[in-house]
């Protein structure tokens, strides 16, 4: 976990009032993360965090997909995320059909608050997509 918070610490201090909150990898926030509150908290039935990181891994390896990161909410025992982007050439409704099983609450086009310095150019034909659970 300290390679995570490092992580975070790194890039609120990048961002400084910028705005943009923290985004980190699938593999960052999910490896060794146990705690099923830090993402997906309000589901009644929440599948379980090896769901999250399995159907978000499968997903991120679509060809149609650039990426996925986690965006860091707030840090308390375990960071904890109520949004993630998906850079992907797949339309919304393709994105929420793939995460059926997490139950996300809906999605949007863009970054929600300003675009991450750390966040990656797009490749042709991607958009930022964002998801959340609330």
């Amino acid at each position: 976990m300290d390679t995570l918070l490092n992580e975070i610490k790194k890039q609120l201090e990048l961002e400084g009032d910028s705005g943009a909150a923290p985004i980190v990898s699938l593999e960052l926030f999910f490896n060794g993360n146990e705690e099923e509150s830090s993402i997906g908290c309000n589901l009644l039935n929440h599948p379980g965090i090896d769901v999250f990181y399995k159907t978000l891994k499968k997903i991120k390896e679509l060809d149609d997909v650039q990426d996925i990161f986690v965006e860091i909410y707030e840090v308390d025992e375990w960071p904890f995320s109520e949004r993630i982007y998906i850079l992907s050439k797949l339309n919304e409704k393709e994105i929420m059909d793939l995460l059926s099983v997490l139950e996300p609450s809906d999605i949007s086009e863009g970054y929600e608050f300003s675009e991450p310095k750390v966040a990656p150019k797009l490749e042709i034909g991607m958009k930022v997509y964002s998801v959340w659970w609330d």
